[in-house]
C-alpha cells in the first residue's frame, strides 16, 4: 500500500483540491473533518460535473422541485471539498488479504481503498499497487522431473477444470507437455493451456486435443 497519503480537509476549496491532484498526479484525495478523522473521498468522478465545464443543464423549476437536481446543483456549483465529495468510503485494516480488496474494488467500480488502523488512516491501495503485487508474484514452482510436471499439469486439470484422466491424457518428455483427449469447446482448449503455462519448469507444451462433435 502508499503510506504516503495526500489528504484534503473537508473545508478546502475545490480549485485547491484539484491543484493537489494534478501537482501530486493523483485521482483521488481522503477528505478529513475537523477532528482528522476520514469522512469521505473526493475524486475525479465527483468533479466530472462541474459547472465550469458546462455540465449543469437543468432549468430553474426543475432544481427547485427535485432533489436529484438540487444534488447535482451543490455538487456542480459549490466551492467546498465537502459538498462535492463521495461521503460512503470503502476501507480496510492493514491485515486484510489483497484478494479481499480487489474483490471490493471490483464490486464497488472503484480505484482505491482506504487502509485504516483503529480509525486512522494508515494508508492506501489503489489499483496500480495491485498491479504490482501481480507483477512480482513468482511462477507456481514444482519439484524437478517429468513425473513431477505430469502430476502438478494432471492434478491441477482435476481440482481447477473439472478433467479427470479419461478426459484429457497428460504425458511429459523434457519438460514439454503433451496433451490429448477430447474436449467441449475452443474455450476449453485455451484454459488447459493457461493451466499448464501457469506451472513453473515447463519448456513447451504441445496440444494435440481433438474437439468433441456437437450433437444438434
Amino acid at each position: 500500500m502508499t503510506r504516503k497519503i495526500i489528504s484534503i480537509d473537508g473545508y478546502a476549496n475545490i480549485r485547491h483540491a484539484i491543484r493537489l491532484m494534478l501537482e501530486n498526479e493523483i485521482s483521488g484525495l481522503p477528505v478529513l473533518d475537523q477532528l482528522g478523522d476520514v469522512c469521505g473521498m473526493l475524486t475525479e468522478g465527483d468533479l466530472l460535473a462541474r459547472c465550469e465545464i458546462g455540465c449543469l443543464s437543468q432549468s430553474c423549476a426543475e432544481v427547485a422541485k427535485v432533489d436529484g437536481a438540487l444534488l447535482n446543483y451543490i455538487k456542480s456549483k459549490a466551492w467546498r471539498v465537502a459538498d462535492v465529495m463521495t461521503p460512503n468510503i470503502i476501507a480496510v485494516t492493514p491485515d486484510t488479504p489483497i484478494a479481499i480488496v480487489a474483490k471490493l474494488m471490483a464490486s464497488h467500480r472503484i480505484k482505491r481503498v482506504l487502509v485504516l488502523d483503529n480509525g486512522e488512516l494508515v494508508g492506501l491501495i489503489s489499483r496500480r499497487d495491485l498491479l504490482r503485487a501481480i507483477a512480482y508474484v513468482p511462477p507456481d514452482t514444482i519439484a524437478p522431473g517429468d513425473e513431477a510436471l505430469k502430476l502438478a499439469v494432471t492434478t491441477r486439470l482435476k481440482t481447477e477444470l473439472g478433467l479427470t484422466n479419461d478426459q484429457v491424457q497428460v504425458a511429459v518428455h523434457n519438460a514439454q507437455v503433451c496433451t490429448t483427449g477430447n474436449i467441449d469447446s475452443e474455450l476449453q482448449r485455451q484454459a488447459i493451456r493457461v493451466l499448464v503455462e501457469r506451472i513453473g519448469g515447463t519448456r513447451g507444451y504441445v496440444d494435440e486435443l481433438h474437439l468433441a462433435p456437437q450433437i444438434a
